[in-house]
């Protein structure tokens, strides 16, 4: 093995071990290595670049916010795109990217992801849990906009909360959107294709029985039971669910561009 390889196989390998160590200390690490991450996380990731894939063979592609590069990757090869650029703010996640998933048709750039442009459109724009971590939303959303080729996909996700927080309990977050106020967010640019759904959860009170005095002397009067709906890991929204009683969960909008 060549020097240089040796080096960016020890930096590799200690990445994973920080990435362990903080699923160990923390139970989770907000950086998703592959192979180094809990189980039902990484099939989160994993199902929503897998649904992407249809959309991308034969397709330049841009995935912003590409972490460390195994979804990346998936896109030129399973997907067949025909290029990809990876843009992260990471120097480390990039890096670790090129040397675990490196690929002819994968370019990787250290940049962010609000102002990265590109000297000729994209066809299909990936983002996966990437919008809740930015402040200036609405300019990541016009720089996503601007990067797309006219009638350009693109696919987009976050996580639902019942009630939109600027203050969410993920530190890592500066907002989260309930389920109808994220999609508002692209109502003047986008058309919305479909909406996918990941892990929802509803928690919500049915109502008790009338409380009257003959349900009191026939002891009719109970505690109230508890709704409970539990999603699947991944499925189209077809309005089975009433999603402004979702507590939590991930949606993922395609949308197509709108021509100015």
């Amino acid at each position: 093995m060549k020097e240089n390889n040796i080096i960016e196989e020890l930096f590799c390998t200690n990445f994973e071990l920080r990435n362990l160590s903080d699923l160990l200390v923390y139970g989770k690490a907000e950086r998703w290595v592959y192979g180094f991450m809990l189980k039902k996380y990484e099939d989160e990731h994993l199902n929503r670049y897998k649904y992407a894939l249809q959309y991308v063979k034969n397709k330049k592609v841009l995935d912003v916010a590409s972490g460390c590069g195994y979804g990346t990757y998936l896109l030129a090869t399973e997907g067949e795109a025909d290029s990809v650029v990876g843009v992260d703010l990471s120097e480390d996640a990039i890096r670790y990217g090129e040397h675990r998933y490196g690929h002819t048709n994968i370019t990787r750039i250290v940049e962010d992801g609000t102002k990265y442009k590109d000297e000729t459109p994209f066809d299909v724009i990936i983002s996966f849990e990437t919008i809740e971590h930015v402040p200036n939303y609405l300019d990541f959303i016009n720089n996503l906009y601007e990067n797309l080729a006219d009638d350009g996909m693109l696919l987009i996700s976050t996580p639902i909360t019942k009630v939109t927080n600027t203050a969410p309990n993920n530190p890592y977050h500066v907002i989260e959107w309930n389920f109808y106020d994220f999609h508002k967010l692209f109502e003047s640019k986008f058309e919305i294709v479909e909406v996918i759904l990941q892990e929802i959860k509803i928690v919500g009170e049915r109502k008790r029985k009338e409380y009257n005095l003959k349900n009191r002397i026939l002891n009719r009067i109970s505690k109230e039971n508890i709704l409970q709906i539990h999603g699947k890991p991944i499925e189209k929204f077809t309005n089975q669910y009433d999603l402004n009683q979702c507590n939590e969960g991930y949606q993922t909008l395609v949308l197509k561009k709108i021509k100015a």
